[in-house]
């Protein structure tokens, strides 16, 4: 597959004179800003791509400061110092702004000779502040927003021509919220404004009417697995969903997004995990209360500051420890009140769709897998029926509340013994040892807790029959669910009132469903591929 650095040697020899800005172009500046250009532009100092990279490059100075950078990084700042399209296109005015209080900001603008002028803003680099900026628009302005309209309107009114903005991720969210912030004259210098993967603005922040004044000349970009980008998803003119030859979490990066010589490879909608995900991020969010949006995200960033760091790698750095604290002082975090989302989050499902049935959509998508893994699944509870299971899960609690148990020693005695201090690890270390006790001294209570787990289970893959059986319209299809749904509603209902069953018989009934599911889906599978 093709990627950005594949499309500067495809196209790097025509000029913008002899071949138009394109979407592709935008990625290209988009991903540029990521170069650390600040010991070449200081100063006011202005140079050419080429000038610039050169000189970073001769003083062993390149590097990329976006997060997880790595050598295409590089190869991609010099392919453009070395092509045609890009090499004397003029960098003026960088600006790379970073306080460990409030705020990461980074621009630069390119005059393409005889062309537009690009205005582009950097997205989160790998610090912890610039990470936090990204959170903070949940509940309120931040700083880098003053900065980006400061800087977007010096341009823009000093600009002889039409002008371009762009970024990616947060440096998007800049380049939107400046765009709309125009004043009218200077709207009508705006060629365009392109947003790559970034976040929208939280609807009691800003007024949307701001962006529909400019709706017609936005252009959104996300990649098939959007999780960033579609966090208050912007509204946009043209909407482009661009495949990734990336694992799903990695698809954030311009760098794995694939071109052709046509351009973007567009894909017709996002992938099922990323509705998934982004609607459970979205109930998330609704559940709090701006207030409670602001002291969950101090919690966690304030939270990683304290410990000497300045960059999410560094912070990844300190080891398993270092999270087990985070996630201690989190969970005595108010903004953490179940009772709150309880009352707040919508019920309402997108497009009408039940949270099972996405997440039902999501396994089917991965129908070879799923067929060897329901057989696999399936040979182990008839090979080992009496095998139980429930002492592999009380060595996993056992193990968790040893190391949740030295630790709390270990903070207590750090801190002093101020309980009050530690009060969540301490219940938490309680919890599990009241579990473990339980289990210990009843040796049976494990496996009743395990058995009410599967019950519930079933039932709840009997309720995604009876919907997909009402959604179906196929034969075979609605013969499958009515099947599944009877059995599955059978058997959870069974193992719940009767939680005494011995482990041999759910095991084995548990296995012929898993065999049952597996042969209906290889027969569909026989059939999609007849067809």
């Amino acid at each position: 597959m093709a990627h950005i650095n594949d499309y500067i040697l495809w196209r790097g020899d025509l000029t913008f004179s002899e071949r138009e800005f394109k979407t592709e172009d935008n990625l290209v500046f988009s991903e540029l800003i990521y170069i650390d250009f600040k010991s070449v532009l200081t100063d006011g100092r202005s140079m050419t791509i080429e000038q610039a990279v050169n000189e970073l490059d001769s003083k062993g100075l390149l590097k990329s400061t976006r997060a997880g950078a790595g050598k295409e990084d590089l190869d991609f700042a010099r392919y453009c110092a070395a092509c045609a399209r890009y090499k004397d296109i003029c960098l003026y005015d960088f600006q790379d702004i970073y306080d460990s209080q409030d705020k990461q900001f980074a621009a630069v603008t390119y005059k393409i000779p005889n062309g537009p002028t690009i205005i582009a803003f950097r997205g989160t680099d790998s610090t912890i502040i610039g990470w936090k900026e990204d959170f903070m628009i949940s509940y309120t302005n931040v700083p880098s927003q003053d900065l980006a309209l400061s800087y977007a309107t010096k341009h823009v009114d000093e600009a002889e021509g039409n002008v371009i903005i762009l970024g990616h991720s947060k440096g998007a969210h800049l380049a939107l919220y400046a765009a709309a912030h125009l004043e009218g004259s200077q709207q009508d210098k705006l060629l365009h404004v392109y947003i790559n993967d970034g976040p929208g603005f939280c609807p009691d922040i800003l007024d949307k009417s701001l962006i529909y004044r400019i709706l017609s000349k936005i252009t959104k970009i996300t990649p098939e697995y959007s999780i960033i980008g579609r966090i208050f998803e912007p509204p946009a003119g043209e909407s482009v969903i661009i495949k990734s030859s990336a694992n799903p979490l990695i698809q954030h990066s311009i760098q794995t997004w694939v071109l052709d010589s046509n351009g973007p490879v567009m894909c017709d909608d996002h992938a099922p995990e990323s509705h998934l995900l982004n609607d459970l991020i979205d109930r998330f969010v609704e559940g709090m209360d701006m207030s409670a949006r602001e002291k969950f995200v101090d919690t966690l960033f304030d939270s990683m500051s304290e410990t000497g760091v300045s960059t999410i790698k560094e912070f990844a750095s300190l080891g398993p420890s270092a999270f087990e604290e985070l996630i201690m002082k989190m969970a005595g975090n108010d903004a953490l009140n179940l009772r709150n989302k309880a009352r707040n989050i919508k019920k309402e499902d997108d497009d009408s769709k039940g949270l099972f049935v996405r997440i039902w959509g999501l396994i089917n998508r991965k129908q070879l897998i799923r067929i060897g893994l329901s057989l696999f699944l399936s040979a182990l509870c008839f090979a080992f029926p009496d095998f139980a299971m429930e002492s592999v899960v009380f060595l996993a609690l056992l193990i968790v509340c040893v190391y949740e148990l030295v630790l709390t020693i270990k903070h207590l005695r750090d801190s002093g013994l101020e309980f009050r201090k530690e009060r969540p690890r301490v219940i938490m270390c309680i919890i599990l040892l009241v579990l473990t006790s339980a289990i210990m001294i009843k040796p049976d209570a494990l496996f009743v807790i395990s058995s009410m787990i599967i019950g519930v289970v079933l039932l709840t893959l009997a309720y995604q029959n009876v919907i997909n059986f009402r959604n179906q319209t196929k034969v075979f299809d609605r013969f499958r669910s009515s099947f599944e749904g009877i059995v599955t509603v059978f058997l959870g209902g069974y193992i719940l009132v009767t939680p005494d069953i011995k482990n041999s018989w759910y095991m084995l009934s548990c296995g012929m469903l898993l065999l049952i599911d597996a042969i209906f889906e290889i027969l569909k599978m026989l059939r999609d591929r007849h067809k």
